[in-house]
C-alpha cells in the first residue's frame, strides 16, 4: 500500500475515532462508548505504519483540545489512544502463524500502567489535579454511604470496624488493581479490533482463547529479578514500602500463574478426555480441589519453567 492510501486510510479511521471521542464528551448517556476509543486507533497501527499513527495521536489532540478542553485531550490520547497504538503495532509485528496471541495484551497492560502513572504525574503538574487523591476520597464517600445504608437496615457491623480500614487496604492494592484493569481494557481492545478486522475481512486472526494462553519470555526469571531488586531497596533503607510492593508483586504474579495453570489444566484435561484416562483426570481433579487456587498458581509456574504443552518453540524470549 503506497503512502496515499494510508494516509486516507488512517485519515478516515481517525476521523471516526475523533467522532467517537466527541460522542463520548458532549452525550453522557454514551459514555460507554468511551472503551471502544482507542480501537480505530489500534486499527490505524495494525493496517499503516508508526508515522502515521502518531500523526492521528496529533490530530486528535489538537481537534479535542479546541473542541473539548485540554483535560480531556490530554486524558483521552494518553489513557486511551496511546495504548490503543501500541497494541495495534503488537499486532502488526506479529502477524506470522503460531505467535502468542496474548502478546499485545502483556504488551497493552504494561502501557496502559505506564500512561496511567503519566498521566497522574500530568494532571499533578500541569492541570493541579491530584487524581489519587480524588478517587480515594470517592471511594471513602462510597464506603460510609454503604456502612450507613447497612447500619439503617439494621446489619450489625464488626466491632472496631471502620471505613478508613477499607480506604487503606484500597490504597495498598491499587498496584495490583491498576495491572489488572490494564488487563482488562487491553484485552477488550484488542478483542475489539480483531472482531472489527475480521468483519470487513483485513486481517484473519481468531480471538485469543485462555487455553492458548503463557507468559512471555521467562516469567521465573523476571519474579526472581524484580525480588531481589526490592529486596536491595530494603536494604540500602530507600523507605519505598517494600512490604508493599512485595505484596503487590506477590498478587500479579500469583494471578498471572493461576491463569496459565487453568489453560495447562483445560489442556491436559481435554488431552485425556480423547485418550479416556480417567484415572489421571480423577487424581488431577482431586489435587486441585484439595489445594485450591495456589495449587493452580503452581501448575502455572511449574508450566513457565518446563513447558509442559511444549509451546516454547515459539515463546518470547
Amino acid at each position: 500500500m503506497n503512502n496515499k492510501l494510508r494516509l486516507a486510510q488512517a485519515s478516515l479511521i481517525a476521523a471516526l475515532g475523533i467522532l467517537l471521542c466527541l460522542i463520548t464528551a458532549y452525550v453522557p448517556i454514551l459514555s460507554i462508548l468511551s472503551i471502544a476509543v482507542p480501537v480505530p486507533y489500534a486499527i490505524i497501527a495494525t493496517l499503516t505504519d508508526n508515522k502515521y499513527s502518531i500523526l492521528s495521536l496529533i490530530a486528535t489532540f489538537f481537534i479535542l483540545m479546541f473542541t473539548v478542553n485540554p483535560l480531556y485531550s490530554v486524558s483521552v490520547c494518553i489513557m486511551s489512544i496511546v495504548p490503543g497504538i501500541f497494541i495495534g503495532s503488537a499486532l502488526r509485528n506479529n502477524k506470522k502463524e503460531g505467535f502468542n496471541k496474548f502478546e499485545p495484551i502483556y504488551i497493552g497492560t504494561i502501557i496502559t500502567m505506564i500512561c496511567v502513572i503519566v498521566f497522574f504525574f500530568i494532571g499533578n503538574i500541569v492541570f493541579k489535579t491530584n487524581i489519587l487523591e480524588d478517587f480515594m476520597n470517592l471511594v471513602k464517600e462510597s464506603v460510609n454511604i454503604q456502612i450507613t445504608i447497612m447500619e439503617n437496615t439494621g446489619i450489625d457491623l464488626k466491632e472496631g470496624f471502620k471505613a478508613l480500614d477499607i480506604v487503606n487496604y484500597i490504597n495498598n492494592m491499587l498496584p495490583t488493581m491498576l495491572f489488572l484493569q490494564g488487563m482488562i481494557v487491553a484485552f477488550i481492545i484488542y478483542s475489539l479490533e480483531i472482531f472489527i478486522l475480521k468483519r470487513v475481512r483485513i486481517v484473519n486472526l481468531e480471538l485469543p482463547k485462555l487455553l492458548d494462553f503463557y507468559l512471555p519470555g521467562n516469567a521465573i526469571s523476571v519474579l526472581f529479578t524484580l525480588y531481589i531488586f526490592v529486596l536491595f531497596m530494603d536494604l540500602i533503607n530507600l523507605n519505598l514500602h517494600t512490604d508493599l510492593i512485595m505484596m503487590n508483586l506477590q498478587l500479579v504474579f500469583n494471578f498471572m500463574f493461576m491463569l496459565q495453570g487453568i489453560a495447562v489444566s483445560i489442556y491436559f484435561f481435554k488431552k485425556w478426555i480423547r485418550s479416556g484416562s480417567l484415572k489421571m483426570i480423577f487424581m488431577s481433579a482431586l489435587t486441585l480441589s484439595i489445594f485450591g487456587f495456589m495449587g493452580i498458581s503452581f501448575v502455572g509456574m511449574l508450566d513457565s519453567i518446563i513447558d509442559f504443552r511444549r509451546v516454547r518453540s515459539y515463546k518470547s524470549t
